[in-house]
């Protein structure tokens, strides 16, 4: 297939990642000039692609030696590089889902002192609270909770916005450039049982993140439980030596 227009990297990752979805773990990859020639493009071109594909945690590339496959074949799993941020709603469209959110409640309520503390400020501070059962093709796979600092007319906003993603909402707010992430095991009580359909309680994922401006302000918290048998995280880590 020879590639002819615009976003050419964007198309390249697009067909290297389809070689690397029907690679078994750790295959090799046709090198950076083989890649060049059968899309017919330069190897800059490539090899940008493969750095996207590397952040994302799809290939493994190590110099001299080459670029490997780290994707498990046959799994129908959301399979994510925890590495890059990303909303919810991208990660479940790039993997071929319809991405929905289902089971909506918000209000205007105080910030806990620990929910205060994490958005660097000192209560009484008030946040539009958000729950959400985010699904792919219908399914749950996580119940999220996200406290961001009020601001008037926020929740009427919020309110007529039909954009699935709460990334675009707020960034019409303010931008988010990178997150503290922490990662527990959590056990579904009843509550999230009955959120995430589950007929028996099972252990989660739990990330609790606060979201940073490009000048390190906090801009929301959110804590998001997954169900790890249909969305599961991954990142490469390297020896230092």
């Amino acid at each position: 297939m020879k590639l002819t227009t615009k976003s050419l990297s964007a198309q390249v990752r697009d067909e290297i990642k389809k070689m690397v979805n029907t690679a078994e773990f750790m295959t090799k990859l046709p090198s950076e000039q083989e890649l060049a020639a059968s899309l017919g493009v330069s190897r800059n071109t490539v090899r940008e692609a493969l750095k996207t594909l590397e952040q994302d945690g799809l290939v493994l590339s190590r110099h001299g030696v080459g670029t490997f496959a780290t994707r498990y074949n046959g799994t129908e799993n959301i399979r994510y590089n925890i590495s890059t941020l990303d909303s919810t709603t991208k990660i479940i469209a790039e993997h071929g889902y319809s991405p929905g959110t289902v089971d909506i409640y918000y209000d205007v309520r105080p910030a806990t002192d620990d929910i205060a503390q994490r958005l660097g400020c000192e209560s009484p501070l008030n946040t539009l609270y958000i729950e959400r059962v985010r699904t792919a093709d219908d399914l749950p796979i996580a119940f999220v909770e996200d406290y961001v600092p009020y601001v008037d007319g926020m929740i009427e906003s919020f309110g007529q916005s039909s954009n699935h993603s709460l990334f675009a909402f707020i960034q019409t707010y303010s931008s988010i450039s990178f997150s503290n992430c922490s990662i527990h095991a959590a056990l579904s009580d009843e509550r999230l049982m009955q959120k995430l359909n589950l007929s028996a309680p099972k252990a989660l994922l739990l990330l609790k993140q606060i979201h940073y401006s490009p000048k390190g302000t906090p801009v929301f918290y959110s804590n998001s439980y997954f169900i790890t048998e249909k969305l599961e995280f991954n990142i490469i880590r390297r020896c230092t030596e």
